[in-house]
């Protein structure tokens, strides 16, 4: 809540100087805003929000392509002390590092040709798993898992929308990035594309990572996966 209310005084400080130095103008707009919310939430994720390949040889890398690795899960939950609407929206953490494709302005890339991620090919954004040397190690998709999410022990759709809250679709594939607009991810009741409040969500997050072609690696040394995307609360009107 103290987050929300620094954000609050930042914007009517903003709106201040804006107002002062308008004065010579005829006529000034003086906006007084704020937001008051009943609840606030508190995101988990099991493992400390860890997806641990544990140790690889190279022997387990493609001859020539990238390698696909396991798909992995992540338990998350959300509890508000009161009913709250409210997305989550990641951001990356390891920009530049993506393997075999060009990140857009926030940070993402469409998923790179050769890749099955989820069951998908080039349907996807995804983030890059940190640099080794100069090589960039290879990426990772993030999704919400279809069908696994309870508002409060009620089943819910997920929603996704890349307008900042303006509008919601149903999440097919369940995709959090997106490199092109900043991605709001929701949940809505069933067959309903508006996000729903909630005291309690619980569901599951599904990881699955690539690594890079073995002939750009040098593989005569340790390569420490390092990937990292956080994912912050956004609170919905």
């Amino acid at each position: 809540m103290m987050k929300m209310m620094n954000k609050s005084l930042c914007a009517l400080a903003v709106l201040a100087v804006t107002a002062v130095s308008a004065q010579a103008a005829s006529n000034v707009d003086v906006k007084v805003i704020g937001r008051i919310d009943p609840g606030t939430c508190t995101p988990t994720l099991s493992g400390g929000g860890v997806v641990d390949y544990g140790t690889m040889s190279p022997s387990i890398l493609a001859a020539t392509g990238y390698t696909l690795l396991p798909q992995k899960q992540v338990d998350v939950s959300i509890a508000c002390t009161a009913p709250s609407k409210v997305a989550l929206k990641a951001l990356n953490g390891r920009p530049g590092t993506v393997a075999g494709a060009s990140e857009g302005s926030y940070g993402f890339a469409p998923q790179p040709n050769g890749t099955t991620i989820f069951g998908s090919a080039n349907a996807l954004d995804v983030a890059g798993l940190g640099k080794a040397g100069n090589a960039n190690i290879g990426g990772y998709g993030l999704r919400i898992t279809p069908n696994s999410f309870q508002a409060d022990s009620v089943a819910v759709d997920g929603l996704i929308s890349d307008n900042s809250g303006s509008s919601w679709v149903k999440s097919v594939i369940g995709n959090i990035f997106n490199g092109g607009q900043q991605r709001y991810a929701s949940w809505g009741a069933s067959g309903t594309t508006s996000p729903v409040a909630f005291t309690n969500l619980t569901g599951k997050l599904d990881v699955q990572a690539y690594i890079n072609d073995k002939s750009q690696l040098d593989l005569t040394n340790t390569i420490q996966l390092d990937g990292l995307t956080t994912l912050e609360l956004v609170y919905l009107p």
